[in-house]
């Protein structure tokens, strides 16, 4: 006699093969997978389209680009680092919600501020509103992805959002690419075409602040608040961190993922921009092109998500980091070494760096909410972010450099490399642990406590 499907456990939402955390409800999970797809316009947009914003609002001559675009990136990461902390403590003290909206909020009102900017200085104070609101909605990020699946479901649910992450980077280039040139089409001048452009992601940022605040889970996890400071929030993270090797994989892989995403939409973007302005493009048209190649870039990290998701919740976790690392190591150095990227071989090499910058982001984001208990979950994962701000910061400081006095692809090279290192520390640890290869829930630590006495 054929036996039923083994239903969800009791108080959980399952949607189709995920399965959610206890406490989730039907609109929670919907309105986590909406935020999946809109929170990469809000978090990549203004990287994407700086070079425009440069080039048609400011004004800025093509050869202080580079360093103005560091400078920028790094101010907005000396943000994160000053804020990531005290915002992921927060999140343990009052839920994840209000920090999520808040910061959608004041992204928004960055974008609407950034295509008023006419100097330099506008561009620096504009930033800094706008890293405000996107240090807040980064935290969160993490955070959720931690505390809305099942143990059994991490890697499902990872497959079902980078589909969607990757649909929401494809949203951002499509917004990015095809508004300005309508515009212009219309007798709009470029810099009124990139301040429409802005305010329709502002509207966008307003409107997904108001469905988090209806949407989202509210409270903690455990149902209690953590009064937890930025001090001892650094204390847990390191603390955790000497107990747990996995979770020193996780923070490296936390700042090298995100330097990946930094640099895929800042200096690629940025390179492929000015290669297109060597050619003789206009801006539009060089916009344009550096969006058809970056959306081919998405578009593998986009058909590869689902299996990504599958492979999380077989393998063994960090076994998956380390291969990740190796991938996305060899995909950025091929990348970097091309003197021209619009090649079948740049394409490739292009392809694989994505694919492997998105492992590197999905396998370490399910092994960190795995590793970590869950009364400080937003602390941990607040001290990764952390180590993510730091990695954009370097990235951004020695990839304007290298961008302006080196090379170009210099920055890609950069990332290749640091990737590679990490992947030889991941396989160090996993050498240590026996070399595990299959995926056992019994050694998840999500569900117990610290008891770190706060």
């Amino acid at each position: 006699m054929t036996q039923p499907p083994a239903p969800a456990s009791a108080g959980t939402f399952r949607l189709g093969p995920i399965e959610f955390a206890r406490g989730i409800s039907g609109l929670n999970a919907y309105t986590y997978l909406y935020v999946s797809l809109i929170v990469m316009p809000i978090v990549s947009f203004l990287s994407f389209t700086q070079p425009y914003v440069l080039n048609e609002i400011v004004g800025i001559p093509l050869a202080e680009q580079g360093r103005i675009t560091g400078f920028l990136s790094t101010m907005q990461e000396i943000v994160a680092l000053c804020l990531i902390g005290f915002v992921s403590a927060l999140s343990d003290r009052f839920g994840r919600r209000p920090i999520y909206a808040m910061g959608a909020f004041i992204a928004g009102i960055g974008f609407g501020l950034y295509g008023f900017a006419s100097s330099e200085q506008d561009l620096y104070m504009y930033r800094f509103v706008y890293a405000i609101g996107v240090t807040a909605v980064g935290a969160m990020i993490a955070v959720t992805a931690a505390d809305y699946p099942a143990e059994t479901s991490r890697g499902k649910l990872s497959g079902a959002t980078g589909m969607l992450n990757g649909l929401g980077v494809g949203l951002a280039i499509l917004l990015g690419s095809k508004i300005p040139a309508i515009l212009k089409d219309n007798g709009f001048d470029g810099a009124e075409a990139g301040r429409y452009m802005l305010l329709t992601v502002a509207a966008i940022c307003v409107v997904t602040a108001i469905i988090m605040q209806l949407g989202l889970k509210g409270g903690t996890p455990t149902g209690k608040r953590s009064k937890i400071g930025l001090i001892k929030t650094l204390q847990i993270g390191l603390r955790e961190g000497r107990l747990n090797p996995r979770l020193i994989i996780c923070y490296a892989g936390s700042g090298v993922g995100r330097a990946d995403l930094t640099l895929v939409v800042t200096f690629v973007s940025l390179w492929l921009q000015q290669l297109g302005r060597d050619e003789g493009m206009s801006g539009v048209e060089a916009l344009k092109s550096a969006g058809m190649m970056l959306a081919i870039i998405q578009g593998s990290s986009l058909l590869s998500a689902p299996f990504i998701g599958i492979s999380i919740d077989r393998f063994h976790r960090l076994t998956s980091v380390m291969v990740a690392l190796i991938v996305a190591g060899i995909g950025y150095t091929l990348l970097g070494i091309q003197a021209q990227p619009f090649t079948p071989r740049g394409y490739m090499a292009s392809a694989l760096a994505c694919i492997g910058q998105m492992v590197v982001i999905r396998t370490g984001t399910a092994l960190l909410g795995q590793e970590t208990p869950i009364d400080v979950r937003g602390s941990v994962i607040g001290f990764a972010g952390l180590c993510g701000a730091a990695g954009i910061l370097f990235t951004s400081l020695a990839g304007g450099y290298l961008f302006d006095h080196w090379m170009i692809s210099g920055p890609i090279v950069l990332t290749g490399v640091a990737n590679l290192l990490i992947g030889i520390g991941a396989f160090v640890i996993w050498d240590r642990d026996g070399r595990p290869l299959r995926f056992d829930p019994s050694e998840a630590k999500s569900l117990e406590p610290a008891g770190f006495g706060h």
